[in-house]
């Protein structure tokens, strides 16, 4: 008993990056909700292009773009661990300064101007820059700071309590977008201007996370950048398994960009609905977390995977027997429980991998290799394109089914199964 107290006990630092890392959270993801890429970008987008091709193509760019700067982020933390904080300071300001750019030139450019679009790309790309900037840095510091046994907690918390105020959000949008009197684009530069102020309090509770100090190493020899990545591969082969779990996840984002368009275009439902579909997508979210933290703490990451891969699976099967807005609403409160499942499992599982030298390269190489996954949202409008949002919808789900069959594959890595890499050929205590 006295052993268990002592592993449950929490260290003052823990405790408070927890509750920074938790507030940081709940801001953003009510950022995100007034902005969101699956969501109310596509919408605001639809106002210029008819193209599903391009609006993918402009939802991927948001999170692929970011993925460019990582190796490089990755081998200079190596070198220099107490940058940390800088870089992640100038990724988080310059993506809230963005973000302040985007709702201005929305909310003041001349009515349709077609220098929005334009803008809106230019701005895009600088914020997912800025993200893959500050996205290393913050893995580092919660990973170092908050043992596994409660990162099933942090994460969940962080949705959790997001999901309280992104509801609140969802009701703003519902508000805003059914608005009459709000001339396109103003009523989106409302939401960018409402996702701009939740995102400068989420950056200011980021900034105060507290990294621990470290000691620039020693200069010694070091492998060549590829080598090293080559050895990365090779001590670590659930690395490929775990990218092939998250591949066939994508089938979920293929999809969830042009949800909101198939109900307003396709079954000619309101844009007040989409306030409504908001609202369902993050209550799933909060209440699947009633589940995911007490199974990713007690028995592992891997079944929280599995867990979201079959409900993503199930809400996207609602989508296609749905015929108005409340039928769709249970299909949304699955998905939103789903990404909430796939967050919560992924983040955690690539966090238990490693050690504190090697994990920002892991992570890193992880989403250098994950690449094709940021563009899911582009094949997803290539394909509704062609073929239908429909047809779409099939193969979204032909592609979660393949992964409820391939995360077999995956160990635990709490077990200390050596497939999981060198450091985990002894079982994990903390």
């Amino acid at each position: 008993m006295d052993n268990l107290k002592r592993e449950l006990k929490t260290t003052p630092a823990e405790q408070y990056n927890m509750r920074c890392g938790i507030l940081h959270g709940a801001l953003f993801h009510m950022a995100t909700a007034f902005g969101d890429p699956y969501a109310i970008i596509p919408l605001f987008l639809a106002g210029f292009t008819g193209s599903c091709l391009l609006i993918g193509l402009i939802v991927s760019l948001v999170e692929a773009v970011g993925i460019l700067p990582q190796l490089a982020v990755a081998r200079t933390l190596q070198r220099r661990p107490s940058i940390a904080k800088p870089l992640m300071l100038t990724g988080i300001w310059t993506r809230c300064a963005v973000w302040g750019l985007i709702a201005a030139a929305t909310l003041l450019l001349p009515l349709g101007s077609l220098w929005i679009p334009f803008l809106f790309v230019g701005l895009i790309i600088i914020y997912s820059l800025g993200g893959g900037l500050a996205v290393l840095p913050f893995q580092k510091v919660i990973s170092e700071t908050i043992p596994p046994r409660h990162r099933s907690s942090f994460f969940g918390g962080r949705l959790a309590s997001g999901g309280l105020l992104a509801i609140l959000a969802g009701f703003v949008v519902k508000q805003v977008l059914g608005n009459k009197a709000l001339a396109w684009p103003r009523n989106y530069g409302i939401l960018f201007l409402c996702s701009f102020a939740a995102l400068a309090l989420a950056y200011t509770a980021m900034s105060q996370l507290q990294f621990l100090k470290t000691e620039e190493p020693v200069p010694r020899s070091v492998l060549p950048f590829r080598e090293e990545i080559q050895r990365i591969l090779r001590d670590y082969p659930i690395l490929k398994r775990l990218i092939a779990v998250r591949i066939f996840s994508g089938g979920l984002i293929l999809v969830l960009p042009f949800l909101t368009l198939y109900a307003t275009r396709d079954l000619d439902l309101p844009l007040e609905w989409v306030g409504f579909f908001i609202v369902a997508q993050i209550t799933g979210a909060i209440l699947s977390n009633l589940a995911w933290i007490p199974l990713g703490n007690r028995i592992g990451t891997r079944s929280v995977i599995s867990s979201g891969l079959g409900m993503a699976a199930l809400g996207l099967s609602l989508i296609l027997i749905a015929e108005n807005g409340p039928a769709l609403l249970p299909a949304f409160l699955l998905c939103g429980g789903a990404a909430s499942a796939l967050i919560v499992g992924f983040n955690g599982y690539i966090l238990e991998l490693g050690t504190p030298g090697n994990r920002p390269l892991l992570f890193a190489l992880e989403s250098t290799l994950l690449m094709p996954l940021r563009f899911m949202p582009l094949l997803g409008g290539l394909l509704a394109d062609l073929f239908g949002t429909r047809p779409l919808i099939y193969i979204g789900i032909a592609l979660l089914l393949g992964g409820l069959i391939s995360v077999r594959m995956l160990c635990e890595p709490r077990t200390g199964d050596p497939v999981c890499g060198p450091s985990k050929q002894i079982k994990i205590k903390n």
